[in-house]
């Protein structure tokens, strides 16, 4: 029976690594979004998530060591027959105190502003050879799902932008009579009114 509880819990613990594992992967191809992980839905960064993501690990670290160190010390992993009380004082503490700042920041409406989408290009400025591309990036802080939409709105015949991904190709030679620069434009496409434009300079 001893045999049989060890060889269970052993594969309860592989399971949850083998899970452990691919929740890492999803999260390092990109699948899992751990961007507003300690942000508000603002954008703004979060005390209380802060706060409640350090209490997780500390939690989880020490039950683990509880675990690793067996029952009565012997060194031999085995999971506790009760929950030890520092552990659980440690999860009430943060579950709490989580709560109550939560409730003190919804009490004050600056706790809830909402403040305008906005949006930049990055580069600002950059310089382009004549035939080659330039890929252009928006990001949206307060939207980070929102689509945007890429255009050229100044410049000589010839530049063109990819609308969805912002790959920007300056035109294959200089025009008659020569324009040094070219202006694009990337706007949300959830809120038109929000957009930034950056400014290429040929060489």
């Amino acid at each position: 029976m001893t045999i049989l509880v060890m060889v269970c819990g052993y594969l309860i613990c592989g399971l949850v690594g083998l899970i452990g594992v691919a929740i890492l992967w999803q999260i390092f191809v990109g699948t899992i979004d751990l961007s507003r992980l300690i942000s508000e839905p603002t954008g703004d960064a979060s005390m209380g998530r802060f706060q409640f993501l350090i209490f997780t690990f500390v939690i989880s670290l020490s039950l683990l060591l509880v675990i690793v160190s067996g029952k009565n010390g012997d060194g031999k992993p085995a999971f506790p027959d009760s929950i030890p009380g520092g552990i659980l004082t440690l999860l009430g503490i943060s579950g709490s105190s989580y709560a109550v700042g939560k409730a003190i920041q919804f009490s004050d409406p600056g706790g809830i502003e909402d403040r305008p989408v906005e949006i930049t290009i990055t580069p600002l400025t950059v310089t382009v050879k004549y035939g080659q591309t330039q890929q252009f990036k928006a990001e949206v802080p307060r939207k980070p799902d929102a689509k945007v939409k890429w255009e050229v709105i100044a410049g000589p015949p010839g530049s063109s932008i990819d609308e969805n991904t912002g790959l920007y190709k300056a035109p294959p030679a200089a025009t008659v009579p020569p324009a040094p620069h070219a202006t694009v434009r990337a706007t949300c496409v959830d809120y038109p009114d929000v957009s930034d434009v950056a400014v290429i300079t040929f060489a």
